[in-house]
């Protein structure tokens, strides 16, 4: 499961990365991680 987190974290940053090189915000990325997370416990509670 930990491999599974580290590669999910290693993804999230490569996306934040991009997006912040393509001129995003910073604000606007870290809402969209937050709405992921959420996204994922969602899926979590429910299993």
């Amino acid at each position: 499961m930990a491999k599974r987190k580290k590669g999910l974290e290693n993804s999230l940053t490569q996306w934040a990365y991009q997006n912040k090189k393509a001129g995003s915000k910073m604000t606007d990325i870290m809402k969209s991680l937050e709405e992921v997370q959420k996204l994922l416990g969602e899926k979590k509670k429910e299993k």
